[in-house]
């Protein structure tokens, strides 16, 4: 049974393993702090795994291969997959496949193919780390609007008033709302809430 503060969701794409692995390297990307949550609690993962199910489907591949080069690479380094690294072991790779690609982008540097996939895997994980943690949390991701709370940002709104249009206006003051909470609102509540 699960304890009330724990979330599961079942993969739609990703088995188990594969799930911990891109939510560790998210963790890494978007790390979590004291007083601030990062992509694991946002729930990065989540939204990438539905996003290889649905719209990103033609990356499944793509994803598979990189996984299968990323645990071979940390292996290399350290003898273990990534999840069983250290913080600081996990963070030495993805410094490492960041360098190599900045070598390859300034082509400083040529690689073999499977360093190449490697390095083109980091970017989109990384890509795909932000979309779910910062997207609306209609996608997956971006649990609790954590993302949105992060930054300051109030989310799917209809308008804004000219006092929040001011320049150093905070928006924190304004109530968060998602796609979800915008499909909820009525048509006249909607349009009072335009006129606001």
């Amino acid at each position: 049974m699960l304890k009330k503060q724990e979330v599961f969701h079942a993969y739609m794409f990703f088995n188990s393993e594969e799930a911990k692995t891109i939510e560790a390297i998210s963790s890494r990307l978007i790390p979590s702090e004291e007083n601030s949550p990062g992509a694991k609690e946002a729930g990065a993962v989540i939204y990438i795994d539905r996003s290889l199910a649905g719209f990103y489907s033609h990356l499944q591949v793509f994803y598979r291969k990189g996984l299968s080069l990323f645990e071979e690479f940390c292996k290399e380094k350290f003898g273990k997959k990534f999840i069983d690294l250290s913080s600081d072991q996990q963070d030495m790779v993805l410094l490492e496949i960041d360098q190599l690609k900045v070598k390859v982008e300034e082509k400083q540097l040529e690689i073999d193919d499977g360093k190449l996939h490697l390095v083109q895997f980091f970017s989109v994980v990384y890509e795909h780390t932000i979309e779910g943690t910062f997207c609306d949390p209609i996608y997956g991701g971006n649990r609790d609007c954590l993302g949105w709370k992060m930054i300051g940002f109030p989310g799917a709104q209809w308008g804004y008033t000219p006092e929040q249009m001011q320049l150093g206006y905070d928006s924190r003051q304004i109530e968060i709302k998602s796609l979800e909470d915008i499909q909820k609102i009525g048509k006249s509540t909607l349009e009072k809430e335009v006129q606001k």
